[in-house]
């Protein structure tokens, strides 16, 4: 882009100077277009600049609440294990409950017949 730019000055320079205007006065004449030109582009990329700050916001608040959802569901998840094991370990004790339970009641029909 800054080619572009060095050629629009240079051909700005020498259409002044083609018209007899002076070296000095030429030049101020393309430093003032290229100013201008500057503070045109730089007002009209502000409300871009605007809306990227605010996109960066919101993907930083959308960020915070991935976060959060991810460690809920960590915790919910290790929730759930936890509960698992002491289903186990309930039915574990239910089975050992029952096989105890069958091997009295086998014992006592035994000791009835």
């Amino acid at each position: 882009m800054k080619k572009k730019e060095d050629d629009m000055q240079v051909t700005l320079f020498r259409a002044l100077r083609s018209v007899n205007i002076d070296d000095e006065i030429a030049q101020k004449a393309v430093e003032a277009v290229e100013e201008h030109i500057e503070m045109a582009v730089g007002q009209a990329v502000k409300p871009l600049e605007n809306k990227i700050d605010t996109l960066l916001i919101q993907i930083a608040a959308l960020s915070t609440k991935i976060d959060t959802v991810g460690t809920g569901t960590q915790t919910a998840i290790s929730n759930i294990s936890g509960e698992m094991k002491s289903v186990k370990w309930v039915s574990v004790g239910t089975t050992g409950f029952i096989a105890l339970f069958g091997a009295a009641a086998t014992l006592a029909a035994k000791m009835i017949l």
